[in-house]
């Protein structure tokens, strides 16, 4: 028996589903080398799938980038569906519901998400602002002590600094 189950969500951001993931309870855990070996599954598993604590016929449920997506692999029949979990009280959903739950959370998530990056962006460009300001600065400070002035440095009510050129004799 196959299925086909579709998501509207495609999940295509690792860090996003990771944390859409947890968000659900499905306690993620991503394969590497150090822990290949120690995890059995009757399909098999690759370094960089992601595992979750639901497991079927063929092992641990698990998530495989494939063409540039997360792709849940698991067993369509669901008969041996079990969830084997930290979580006390933790209860198997078919596998539709299942990525319904991970594609709300991943599109919180991916909201989070965009918003640290348009963060990090702001960070990134004030950097930059200051650096050009501190480097106009030092340029100006340079310029005029090469042609005899003596700099004081000054804040005006708006906050700027006003460098203030004094002629030597």
């Amino acid at each position: 028996m196959s299925a086909v189950i579709k998501t509207t969500t495609p999940f295509v951001i690792e860090e996003v589903l990771i944390e859409a993931l947890a968000v659900v309870g499905a306690e993620p855990v991503k394969i590497t080398l150090s822990n290949q070996q120690t995890i059995s599954h009757r399909g098999g598993l690759s370094v960089g799938d992601i595992l979750t604590n639901r497991s079927d016929y063929y092992g641990l449920q698990h998530f495989r980038l494939e063409g540039g997506r997360w792709i849940l692999r698991h067993d369509s029949s669901e008969m041996n569906g079990r969830v084997k979990s930290i979580l006390k009280g933790k209860q198997y959903s078919k596998v539709g519901r299942f990525l319904e739950e991970v594609g709300f959370a991943y599109e919180a998530s991916y909201q989070d998400y965009l918003a640290r990056i348009a963060d990090k962006e702001r960070m990134r460009l004030d950097e930059e602002r200051k650096a050009r300001v501190e480097a106009t600065r030092q340029q100006a400070i340079a310029k005029a002590k090469s042609q005899g002035y003596s700099v004081k440095e000054t804040t005006n009510s708006k906050g700027q600094v006003q460098l203030v050129l004094t002629r030597m004799v």
